[in-house]
């Protein structure tokens, strides 16, 4: 059996073994995933070295509606990709928590604590803990600016898998930064979560924050 990851939506996956080195279509997200051969399939069972990227298949953003379909996989154990939980919510940061469609909540550096979205837009997380979600699969990002004089950059987006039943009930807590005690593993970000970056950046700053900008 072969066990992977979407690329593009970080659904656990799995396929039989006559897929090796083929494409499937994620049944989350519906994008083609580049499925190991047998020797890398193996190498990524067995994955327990200080390698981090071994094993792991490339992106690809084209959808192949001829590739088959490979089915979710719930109980395939993460591989992590560099991972390091951030300890602290930073200032010269802004937050973003996604499901696979959009923003969830959101922390800027404004004194206003987590908004969480509702129908209506955004309100204080502390305030309407029954508008917070219980479950569901969310993705943790970090926005970095950097002021540099009068002019601001965007130097770092990071992002992490943030899973769990209840997990975003952390939001509610006096300290903002409890909510990374669910933060589990980095991972890179989707097309759709790249969107909602950019939307995000666009909405508080100027359009020069993209000059020499990290690609991301």
């Amino acid at each position: 059996m072969i066990r992977t990851r979407c690329p593009h939506c970080n659904e656990r996956l799995k396929a039989p073994d006559h897929l090796a080195g083929k494409k499937g279509r994620c049944p989350a997200c519906a994008a083609a995933v580049p499925l190991p051969d047998a020797d890398e399939n193996r190498a990524v069972q067995g994955i327990r070295t200080s390698s981090p990227l071994a094993g792991l298949p490339q992106q690809e953003s084209n959808n192949d509606p001829k590739a088959p379909t490979i089915t979710q996989d719930p109980n395939a154990q993460a591989v992590a990709v560099e991972f390091k939980r951030p300890e602290i919510l930073r200032r010269n940061c802004h937050y973003l928590i996604c499901n696979s469609r959009d923003v969830v909540a959101r922390l800027d550096d404004d004194g206003k604590g987590w908004m969480v979205q509702i129908k209506d837009g955004f309100v204080k997380a502390i305030q309407n803990p029954k508008q917070i979600p219980t479950m569901g699969n969310y993705v943790f990002i970090e926005i970095e600016v950097t002021k540099e004089g009068a002019h601001q950059r965007l130097t770092g987006v990071q992002g992490f898998t943030l899973p769990g039943t209840f997990v975003l009930n952390k939001l509610t807590k006096k300290n903002e930064s409890t909510i990374l005690e669910g933060v589990e593993a980095k991972i890179e970000l989707n097309d759709r979560q790249r969107a909602l970056v950019k939307q995000r950046i666009n909405a508080n700053y100027l359009p020069n924050i993209w000059d020499d900008a990290i690609d991301f």
